[in-house]
């Protein structure tokens, strides 16, 4: 009780005033968040997503299927991961703006991830960057005009971007008049093979 008669009281005062500002702010966190889960609920939703069968890489057989988050308003989608080695060897992960898909994530195990961004132009023309084998940075980017035909296809090569020439099947570069089959280096960026 000694103790209790040692402490001031604008001491005392303090530590209910202390106690009490916890308490409500701890109480203001708890009711916002609760308040931002329920607006987070009108605005999306998960859903179960199939392919009817038909993969969306050539890849992969049979019907792979992802966890999405969708746009309640629109149904378009916002977010996928795609569910297709139970035991984590591939993941794939969609991102969409407006309903666009604009950006995947490929990860596997102990590899860098791979990723691709895809820039839309007019009507439905889109080029498609990513980083083949993992590298830190854009490796290649192909164009593909409105109808989805491959209008060309360009690999980041000595600081420059090629257009890649296909010869008997395999892609390659033409650098000074010679056509040099591409291949990557240890670092995942694109080199050429001698002649």
């Amino acid at each position: 009780m000694k103790k209790l008669k040692q402490i001031p009281l604008w001491a005392f005062i303090l530590i209910l005033l202390l106690l009490a500002n916890l308490g409500w702010v701890s109480w203001n966190l708890y009711r916002n968040s609760v308040l931002h889960a329920a607006v987070a609920a009108e605005q999306f939703k998960v859903e179960v997503l199939h392919t009817n069968d038909v993969s969306p890489w050539p890849y992969l057989a049979g019907n792979p299927a992802a966890i999405g988050i969708m746009d309640v308003k629109t149904g378009h989608p916002v977010w996928a991961k795609w569910i297709l080695d139970p035991n984590g060897g591939v993941d794939i992960e969609n991102y969409y703006f407006q309903g666009k898909h604009v950006f995947d994530v490929y990860q596997t195990n102990n590899q860098a991830p791979v990723y691709d961004v895809y820039f839309r132009g007019p009507g439905k023309a889109v080029t498609w960057w990513h980083n083949r084998s993992g590298a830190a940075t854009f490796t290649e980017r192909t164009f593909y005009d409105t109808n989805g035909v491959l209008l060309r296809d360009q690999v980041w090569y000595n600081e420059a971007w090629h257009t890649v020439v296909v010869q008997n099947g395999s892609n390659g570069l033409v650098i000074n008049g010679q056509w040099h089959q591409l291949a990557f280096d240890t670092n995942g960026m694109w080199t050429i093979e001698a002649p």
